[in-house]
Formats: C-alpha cells, structure tokens, sequence
C-alpha cells in the first residue's frame, strides 16, 4: 500500500509542477497587454467622489457607463492626455464598506507635487510628504490613497 501512495503522492507532485509550469508561461505574442490602461475604485458615493476628483485633482469625465438608466461607473482622465491614456473608473458600490479599497494607491505623474500638495492643503486636503519635492500622499474622501508624483530630476 505504502508503494501505491508514494507512486501517487509523485504523480500529483509531477502534475502540480507541470500545471505551475503552463501558469508562469506568460501569454503568447499576439494576446500580451501593451499598457496599463487605469485604475478602479469601487466607491459608495458615486456623484461626491466624482465631484471631488474633478474639483480636488482637475480631472474630467472622459465616459460613463449607465445601468438602468443612471450612471454606473465614471471614467475619469485629464483634458488633452494622449489617446489611451490611463484612465480612472469609479463604480458605484453602494455595498461597499467603508475605508480604502484594497487596491494600494492610485499614482498621479504631476509637474510639481509640492506645489500641488500645498495647493490642496489650502483647501482643506490632508498631505503626507513621502519623498520631499518627489512624493505626496492624499486621501480621497473615501480613505482611497491617491499619490501626487514627480519623477525625481537626475
């Protein structure tokens, strides 16, 4: 019996070994993603955080797409940003809990994140300087992090 166990405890051990082989393969040419389009954030007050991202941050609504005849998810973006920029999506999720999503943070390349976070602490937005004149961290009004970033000068 001991013999028969061991011969299939190596024939499942094979077998995980090869399907974690066919899981790393990374996809072939023809289907591989070639940019990062966005971000999301499922959010429980779809108009405020979509008013505060406009107001607060200076994005636009780029899309929106309805459900039952109301909006279900923002796209937001910036004026002017290239075709396929990234992009961010809001979607209403009244059954969200409060706090942040579990997404890390949302990075902002900004031309100044100093002077950008100043502006925001003027209006009443808290700011966490992370890297001085490189990184600011504020929070929407959900608890999301959003990251004000300028790539450090060489």
């Amino acid at each position: 019996m001991r013999i028969a166990t061991t011969g299939l405890l190596a024939a499942i051990l094979a077998a995980a070994l090869l399907a974690g082989t066919a899981l790393a393969a990374p996809p072939p040419a023809n289907l591989m993603p070639s940019t990062i389009s966005g971000s999301g954030w499922n959010v429980m007050d779809l108009e405020g955080m979509r008013a505060w991202y406009i107001d607060k941050l200076g994005m636009k609504l780029v899309g929106v797409y309805p459900r039952e005849g109301k909006p279900f998810e923002y796209l937001m973006g910036y004026e002017g940003a290239p075709a396929g920029a990234a992009i961010l999506a809001l979607l209403a999720s009244p059954e969200r809990k409060p706090g942040s999503n579990t997404m890390g943070r949302l990075i902002l390349r900004v031309p100044d994140a100093k002077a950008l976070g100043d502006h925001l602490k003027k209006q009443g937005v808290p700011v966490r300087e992370v890297v001085p004149g490189v990184a600011y961290f504020v929070a929407d009004p959900e608890g999301n992090a959003v990251e004000l970033y300028t790539p450090p000068k060489s």
